[in-house]
């Protein structure tokens, strides 16, 4: 399994040298299962990096699983920058 952290913040992404340590987009986790199943978790800002990584990474057809937690600004505003979502032949459960 590997999980990859896109975003932790809260409220507003707060890109910067400030916050290098630990990140300044909000909550985005990306979790890929060892048979290849994509579960993405929040769909804060993060969501646009993971959207230009899983789009840079070519291959086929994307399917994968999203969860939103809630629906608070910070774990959604990713949602109109995530590029995968606007290629017909993807498939998102949501």
């Amino acid at each position: 399994m590997y999980v990859r952290f896109w975003g932790t913040r809260g409220s507003l992404p707060k890109p910067g040298p400030d916050t290098l340590g630990y990140g300044g987009n909000t909550s985005c986790i990306e979790v890929q299962t060892a048979a290849g199943t994509l579960v993405i978790i929040d769909c804060g800002s993060g969501l646009h990096g993971l959207g230009q990584a899983l789009m840079t990474a070519g291959g086929s057809v994307l399917k994968g699983h999203i969860l939103v937690s809630h629906t608070h600004w910070d774990h959604i505003q990713g949602i109109p920058f995530f590029t995968p979502f606007f290629v017909p032949e993807n498939e998102w459960d949501i």
